[in-house]
Order: structure tokens, then sequence, then C-alpha cells
């Protein structure tokens, strides 16, 4: 079963991730769960003296404020399981949803962004980023004006490294929407490319899943000929698996965040693989 949790800080663009989640969680027969994270660290260096004092402030504050959301998750939730919340402390955003999501056997989180706009600001140089980054579990980020509908068209982007055990975990959350899965893989030349759709068609045939097409690109670099793709298509969901010393690792820092302008509107599900 989907075992969603979303981080929130109780702000609008947090909101459009719990409607998301709580669409997706009805749609796929899955739960919710909203979690607040009280970042010590970011007031320990200013309020040394008062901190204890400061926090259970803070706690209060948060408590206060799920009131109001959670009177508003009810609006939004109505035919859906019931939605737990939680507030925690964490010298580490990014730790401490880690270890939250592995206590509550979370099997994806969604966060919001403020979309291709402001992608180079919020997504890149946030906790949305990080998580994209660093946590094992999957991470959707979601963008603003986003809402959740029927998957029909995924694209997988793939450096093949981990090809046959991505390519399983992207069907655990998708799959029973059957939408259908593009797997795009940019090779250097002719002999990569036939290399490389030998593999896919490996990975895919073993999986039994039949909705699925294959394009092997040719180009010296990854982000043009996977934008220019994806921008022919109407698409409901980009997927990456960032890796060390790869294409992905690159595409996630700041200085290519306008290569990520082709995602539109388009949410972007990305997990690090082991």
């Amino acid at each position: 079963m989907l075992n969603i949790l979303v981080p929130t800080d109780f702000s609008d663009l947090s909101k459009v991730a719990i409607r998301y989640a709580l669409d997706m969680a009805k749609k796929m027969n899955g739960k919710v769960t909203l979690l607040h994270v009280i970042d010590i660290a970011q007031h320990a260096a200013s309020m040394r003296l008062r901190l204890s004092s400061l926090i259970d402030e803070l706690v209060k504050i948060a408590d206060e404020d799920f009131e109001v959301l959670l009177a508003e998750v009810s609006k939004m939730n109505k035919g859906g399981k019931p939605v737990k919340h939680a507030v925690v402390q964490g010298a580490s955003f990014v730790d401490t949803v880690a270890k939250f999501a592995k206590k509550n056997k979370s099997n994806l989180i969604i966060m919001g962004t403020h979309g291709a706009s402001g992608l180079k600001k919020v997504v890149m140089g946030s906790n949305t980023a990080s998580m994209l980054e660093a946590s094992n579990i999957p991470v959707l980020a979601v963008p603003a004006d986003a809402t959740f509908k029927k998957l029909k068209s995924v694209v997988y982007a793939s450096d093949l490294l981990n090809i046959q055990k991505e390519f399983k975990a992207l069907l655990g959350i998708v799959g029973g929407e059957k939408p259908v899965i593009h797997i795009i893989h940019v090779a250097e030349d002719r002999v990569a490319a036939t290399a490389a759709e030998e593999k896919i068609d490996k990975v895919v045939t073993k999986s039994g899943y039949k909705n699925v097409l294959v394009r092997v690109l040719i180009n010296k670099k990854a982000v043009p000929p996977i934008s220019e793709y994806v921008t022919k298509i109407k698409i409901d969901m980009l997927t990456m698996f960032p890796h060390k010393h790869t294409f992905f690792e690159k595409l996630m820092k700041p200085s290519v965040t306008k290569q990520l302008s082709f995602l539109n509107n388009a949410p972007l599900l990305a997990f690090k693989s082991k």
C-alpha cells in the first residue's frame, strides 16, 4: 500500500503537496501522514540560552497550526483514509524527515516546488532539493499549480547503471495506474546505443510490464535531447535516479537549473539509487 509522507511548514505551497498527496492516496488506496520539522540547528546559534523554552513555544505554535490545517485537510480528504500528523525536532531537516519516514514505513515523500520559474531559488537551493538528492525513499517534487490526475505518461530518464532495480521501484509506485512509461537513455554513439537498447529490452521483458516505449538518443550531452523529447509529449511525471559522478548529479546542481525548465508542470520523482 502507498504510504505517503508530506513534510509541511503550513505554507500555501506545502498545501499544494498535501492536496496532491491526498488525491493520489485516494486513487491508489494509500494513506497520508503530515510532518512538521522544528529545525533546532536553525535556532540554536541565535538563541542558545533560551533554546529549550523557544522549542517549547515552537511546538505549541505548530500544534495550533496543525489544528487549522487539519480542518482544511478534512474538507480536501472526503472519502479518503484518516490523515495522521506529527511534530518532530531535529538538527537536520533531511535527516529528520528520513528517520521519521523509515520509522513510519513511508514509501513516498511528496514536497512542493514553485515550478519551472522558481526552480533555481526553491528546488535546487531548498529542503526539497536536498531530499531529492539524498533520500533513499522516493521523493516527488510537485509544482505549485500541479494537481493529481490519472498517470497516463511517465518518462524515466536512465543512465542504465541500476536500471533493473530502478524500473522495479518505479513500477511499485506508478505501475498500478498502467501509464505509458517512456524509458529514455542518451548514448554517445551508435554502438553504445545498440548495446543500451538490448539492455533495456531485457529489463522490460523480465518485468512483464507491457506499456513501455524505449527511446535511445545519440548525443554527447544528456540534458538537451531529454529536454527536446519531453517537450514534444505531454507527461504526467519525470523520473530520475541520481548517481554520483553521473549526469544526474550534475543535473541537480543550481548551475543547470535553467535546463530543467522543460519540466513545466510535471512532478519530478527522484531518489538516490544505491
